[in-house]
């Protein structure tokens, strides 16, 4: 009996524990499904707060970028006026520069054999020619101002009228003369004579005068200062060096005398001026300068063609070297028979 008695009570137990374990688990389920929906209700709350924050933060910045689009379209706006108004400055100085170059119908009247390439590398450069008939005679002349674009083209300004004023009103025609001149009125203008300089611009510049009809003949007298004079003779090009002596820079000396070379013309004779842009250009397949030596003798290749084509096929074969390569500088080229 008291056996059955410690079984039963063993059954009783495991009997409460089977009843109420199903119940426990229900409480307890209830229990967690009512703190998992107020986490999910929190966090719901928490995401739907990200979101209003992410639409405001998208909203205010889409703002900001209206305004700064606003604010740089403005910008680009005035650049681009700014712009327009430096272009517009910089052609109408184009034009006041070609007004400085010489009246071309009267100087083809008296040379009609002859071409005339200017070609600065900007709207403006500071490359200038000067020519001018006179009585029984009549000079050529090329400069090259420092620079290039507007600085060069304010150079030209000074250095053409400054040598217009020299043969025109002054009557000087001797070439090494009208260099000498021209060095002493560039530095002295530009106050490069002093001490007090701030400025170190100059040129350099090739001058001939030919005389007709003179007891030896028709005589051609040049001098240069720096830039030389190459002429054909009997199919052969010849060159005739300047000085090397540069015109009003601060080293510039003022009581330098430039040399005069003269020579009797004959018939056949072609003569040529330019500046340095030509030879200096680089190209080619290892971009070197086209150099003095090979433009002497693509002269010498042209000059028995007429003027007009000689002045094309000197283009045509500066732009096949040059290729891709930029252009180096201004380029002025003068060709003449008399």
């Amino acid at each position: 009996m008291e056996s059955f008695g410690v079984v039963s009570m063993d059954i009783f137990y495991y009997a409460l524990v089977f009843l109420l374990f199903p119940a426990a688990l229900l409480v307890m389920s209830a229990i967690w499904s009512g703190s998992l929906q107020d986490r999910v209700k929190i966090k719901t709350k928490e995401l739907q707060e990200a979101n209003e924050k992410l639409e405001n933060y998208a909203a205010t910045l889409e703002q900001k970028v209206e305004e700064r689009t606003g604010m740089l379209n403005e910008t680009l706006g005035k650049v681009e006026e700014a712009n327009n108004n430096i272009m517009a400055s910089i052609r109408y100085a184009k034009r006041i520069q070609e007004s400085l170059l010489p009246n071309m119908d009267k100087i083809r009247k008296h040379l009609p054999d002859s071409f005339f390439l200017w070609m600065p590398k900007d709207l403006v450069g500071g490359d200038i020619f000067y020519a001018d008939v006179f009585e029984n005679s009549m000079i050529i002349s090329v400069m090259d101002c420092t620079g290039h674009g507007v600085p060069g083209a304010f150079m030209t300004m000074i250095a053409s009228s400054s040598v217009k004023r020299i043969i025109e009103d002054k009557g000087c025609r001797n070439p090494a003369e009208i260099l000498k001149q021209l060095n002493f009125i560039v530095k002295t203008l530009l106050k490069q004579d002093t001490g007090d300089a701030v400025s170190d611009d100059g040129l350099d510049a090739a001058v001939c005068f030919v005389q007709m009809d003179s007891s030896a003949g028709t005589v051609l007298t040049f001098a240069g200062a720096k830039l030389p004079l190459y002429y054909i003779q009997d199919g052969q090009a010849h060159i005739i060096k300047g000085d090397k002596q540069s015109i009003g820079y601060k080293k510039a000396d003022l009581d330098f005398d430039f040399t005069s070379h003269t020579i009797s013309l004959e018939p056949g004779m072609s003569f040529y001026l330019a500046t340095d842009g030509f030879a200096d250009q680089k190209g080619g397949e290892k971009g070197f300068v086209f150099a003095q030596k090979r433009f002497k003798t693509l002269l010498q290749e042209v000059s028995n063609r007429p003027f007009d084509e000689q002045k094309k096929e000197l283009i045509r074969a500066f732009d096949e070297y040059r290729g891709n390569y930029e252009r180096q500088d201004d380029m002025t080229l003068l060709g003449f028979r008399l």
